[in-house]
């Protein structure tokens, strides 16, 4: 085990046991520190079983113990470059969770409720890049009281996703009586969910109905009329910058 596994693993424990000791603004706070510092040393782990020298920020000049290591975004473009770029999907998760430790760093804490749900998610891809990405069995290496919260968190995260998922085909169902679950993933005319601003889950639907709703939140989203192109967007979120450009409208 490389010093920068133990280094991340740690930081793991550091943030789950801040995190289980209570819904506090200090708490939540450095959970979602140490929890980000993880995921960064995890991918950096990534990047020294490639090879060793890659964890460095110039491997062009001579390197030694004092040498500047890559950070974060430097770790996701030389995944990239090197084909093994992580998912999408993956990568908005801690981007979200980076968005929100950067925040912290240099600004402020804004202590809200989507939190748990950011942290559950970044714990969920943590379980997921050491097992599959890394090839390290979770149960070797992180203390067994910290792991089965970990899962219990990530088990409440994946029911709450089905849930809202659920939500979501039952509105399709009823408002496309004619579509054929089986056959097609949605109805055709269905232009797609987006990530609500609120708890920044991609159930959020913009059209057919009179408001943003949110099928994760289960709540509909503000919304306001845009003065350029008359379409309905969401509250303080940009629409279009002329005439018939919609960025996130309906009409």
């Amino acid at each position: 085990m490389s010093h920068i596994f133990e280094n991340a693993v740690d930081s793991l424990e550091v943030g789950m046991s801040f995190y289980l000791s209570g819904n506090q603004y200090r708490t939540r706070k450095h959970s979602i520190l140490t929890v980000f510092h993880s995921i960064e040393l995890f991918l950096k782990e990534y990047l020294y079983q490639v090879n060793p020298v890659l964890i460095y920020k110039n491997i062009d000049r001579k390197i030694n113990n004092n040498s500047m290591t890559v950070g974060f975004t430097e770790i996701l473009i030389r995944l990239e470059n090197l084909k093994l770029k992580i998912p999408e999907e993956e990568a908005k998760v801690i981007r979200n969770l980076q968005e929100k430790r950067n925040k912290i760093e240099h600004h402020r804490y804004n202590k809200e409720d989507e939190d748990k749900e950011l942290i559950s998610k970044s714990l969920k891809f943590i379980l997921y890049f050491m097992e599959f990405q890394l090839f390290k069995k979770p149960e070797a290496f992180i203390e067994p009281n910290i792991l089965s919260d970990i899962r219990e968190l990530v088990s409440d995260l994946n029911e709450r996703d089905g849930v809202a998922e659920y939500r979501l085909n039952t509105w399709l169902k009823e408002t496309w009586n004619e579509w054929e679950e089986e056959k097609t993933d949605s109805p055709e005319d269905f232009q797609g969910t987006y990530s609500c601003p609120s708890c920044r889950n991609d159930y959020l639907v913009i059209e057919q109905i009179d408001d943003p709703f949110c099928f994760w939140c289960n709540h509909s989203i503000p919304a306001e009329l845009c003065e350029i192109c008359g379409g309905t967007t969401i509250e303080g979120v940009p629409c279009c910058e002329e005439p018939g450009t919609y960025l996130y409208a309906v009409k």
